[in-house]
């Protein structure tokens, strides 16, 4: 985060909540999935300031939110976000550039790590990208 913090001037990028826990993971593939959720975020709220980024747990796995205040995704689309060369595309609304590649990436890379990945928008309300990775027992450590 704070690299990604360092190139943009136009969004501050927040951290709500930490906790105290270790999943099991790539950290540069994570870290591949972080930067794409954050920089889609950035792109595609250019009218807010801000993006925020929740770390949680549940029972059995850490959980971490990327929430931006943009232009949303219609729930028709929800499904197939994550689908390969897949993008949003509405006909009165700006083109973004992009190959549709990078939101089936992090899919793929949190399906290898046994996790599970989501969003959770409403058009014009702005999106929370979520995913979870599994939780390493009996391990005590920052996830943030």
């Amino acid at each position: 985060m704070e690299n990604l913090q360092a190139g943009t001037s136009t969004h501050q990028l927040l951290i709500e909540g930490r906790t105290a826990v270790q999943a099991f993971g790539d950290r540069d593939r994570i870290g591949q999935v972080l930067i794409n959720l954050l920089t889609n975020a950035i792109k595609y709220s250019s009218k807010a300031d801000m993006v925020v980024v929740c770390a949680s747990k549940d029972e059995e796995n850490a959980v971490v939110s990327v929430r931006d205040f943009g232009i949303g995704i219609a729930a028709a689309h929800h499904k197939q976000i994550f689908e390969r060369f897949y993008q949003v595309t509405v006909p009165e609304e700006k083109t973004y550039s992009g190959l549709g590649m990078g939101l089936y990436i992090c899919a793929e890379i949190i399906k290898r790590h046994h996790g599970r990945i989501w969003v959770e928008s409403t058009k014009d309300h702005g999106s929370t990208f979520s995913f979870t990775l599994p939780l390493r027992a009996g391990k005590e450590g920052s996830f943030h």
